[in-house]
């Protein structure tokens, strides 16, 4: 079946939260693109087949009234047969962030001095390092790092390709990190990317779970640091989840948010006596550092 992209034309930024959560619950992923020039966005998002209008369309017609504007006319086309993971290991460049060099293992050139490399082939799973709210996790693991802050307990929960995961390992010699992730097949490019990294159990701890309640994620805790990359909703609808496996004293980097979510997500956060400490934004995407 193919891959269907939905364009939906914006008039501002404010406009992209309330279109985003109208459909997030029926899409393979979204993304949010302001225009050359403003104040226009484009909001995508990508679904296995035509997208369920019969369903979205209520969705829709809320998002469109809560943002005050008329209701947009979604622009649908089918993505061409293209072998993306091909065309993204021809197209992928080395990212720097922080202390830390993400690239493929296809790249020939010589690793910068003093980084610290992450090898990330990403198969079918989201994740090479490219992704704004990526870096801006990186850019916070390295953060702490230089402030002197080691966690021995690390949770990066939706760990993707377990980039983030495999950051914490190669800098944290001493730690014990587990990566979790609701798609089977993420974990399993995950495995096969620790493997490429030498990072091996007990050190790093993978599985598939969806939220914190499998024995490996309670097993792992309490956590001096909890990395959760996934998206406001889950960020929030988490909250307590994420806080009670947090241990006294420690650490969370949320991100996978969008800048006008910030307010809301902490929200949920500072409700339970967290706050803010640090945040990192980038393309319109934030990552959040919280504390006790």
């Amino acid at each position: 079946m193919p891959i269907y992209k939905t364009i939906l034309i914006l008039p501002d930024e404010a406009s992209v939260f309330p279109f985003q959560e109208a459909v997030e619950d029926y899409a393979l992923g979204t993304a949010a693109f302001e225009w050359e020039g403003g104040p226009k966005w484009s909001l995508e998002f990508y679904t296995d087949g035509l997208p369920p209008m019969a369903d979205l369309e209520p969705r829709l017609i809320s998002a469109a009234q809560q943002a005050g504007i008329t209701n947009p006319d979604p622009i649908v086309a089918p993505l061409p047969d293209i072998d993306w993971v091909a065309e993204n290991q021809k197209s992928f460049q080395p990212i720097r962030a922080g202390r830390f060099f993400v690239h493929q293992e296809f790249h020939e050139d010589p690793i910068p001095a003093g980084s610290v490399p992450l090898v990330v082939n990403a198969g079918t799973a989201f994740g090479t390092g490219t992704h704004a709210t990526t870096w801006g996790c990186l850019v916070m693991i390295d953060y702490l790092l230089r402030m002197g802050i080691r966690p021995g307990r690390a949770l990066d929960l939706g760990c993707g390709t377990a980039i983030l995961a495999m950051a914490l390992c190669k800098t944290l010699h001493q730690a014990r990190v587990v990566g979790s992730d609701i798609d089977p097949e993420a974990v399993r490019v995950a495995r096969e990317n620790g493997q490429i990294n030498g990072i091996l159990p007990p050190h790093l701890r993978l599985t598939t779970a969806n939220g914190l309640g499998h024995p490996v994620i309670r097993q792992g805790g309490p956590y001096d640091l909890i990395v959760a990359n996934i998206l406001a909703r889950p960020l929030m609808l988490l909250s307590r989840d994420i806080i009670r496996a947090t241990a006294p004293g420690g650490l969370i980097i949320l991100s996978g948010l969008l800048v006008q979510q910030e307010a809301m997500v902490l929200g949920a956060y500072r409700m339970q006596g967290f706050s803010l400490r640090a945040k990192q934004r980038r393309d319109g995407w934030s990552a959040l550092l919280l504390g006790r």
